[in-house]
């Protein structure tokens, strides 16, 4: 005698499931029974035209057209970018002040402001004065709102002055008060602007 296996208990289905197909099988009777039963149902997941239907709108529905989004990662991967070069631009600049603050007290750099500077952002022998540095960069008159790490620079002389902001109203500089120190950005005469360091 062959020993009976168990079917497996087939599962129940949700209330939704069972209303969704008593709404289908309605519409579809309602439909056939319109039109005496030669018409082609609407695709089953278009419940608007099964409503429109059932409610006796014999309108054609029509299919709106589906345009796939740009994915968010997809969006995003400009937007990453620029945030990691942002990050590494003000990694550069807080180590640039950082190492020039530390220098705060030392008379090595008098009448050597260029050099302070390019050694702040760790480089030198890039301009020979600070005057050549200012003319060749993109620069910006504004000298009193000068960007935290940006380079300010002054006519004092015909190798002129530069000094690095701390984007507060004050700079870190050579030859202040006979020393690098920290003064106000109007501490030296006759400012010609600012711009940022290319290092």
């Amino acid at each position: 005698m062959t020993a009976a296996v168990p079917l497996p208990a087939l599962p129940r289905p949700s209330p939704m499931t069972s209303v969704l197909g008593i709404a289908v099988g309605a519409v579809g009777a309602a439909v056939l029974g319109a039109h005496g039963g030669h018409v082609a149902l609407p695709d089953t997941g278009s419940t608007t035209a099964e409503l429109r239907l059932a409610a006796g709108h014999t309108t054609t529905p029509v299919a709106a057209s589906v345009h796939p989004e740009a994915t968010s990662a997809s969006a995003t991967v400009p937007e990453l970018t620029k945030a990691a070069h942002r990050h590494q631009h003000d990694q550069k600049i807080e180590s640039a002040i950082q190492r020039f603050e530390s220098r705060i007290g030392t008379t090595r750099y008098e009448g050597y402001c260029e050099r302070a500077v390019e050694n702040a952002f760790g480089t030198q022998g890039h301009y020979g004065s600070a005057i050549q540095d200012w003319r060749s960069q993109d620069q910006h008159s504004d000298w009193r709102h000068a960007p935290r790490g940006a380079m300010v620079f002054y006519d004092t002389s015909s190798n002129g002055h530069v000094a690095l902001s701390l984007g507060d109203g004050r700079v870190v500089s050579s030859s202040a008060h006979g020393h690098v120190g920290v003064v106000p950005v109007d501490h030296f005469h006759r400012p010609l602007g600012w711009a940022y360091a290319p290092y």
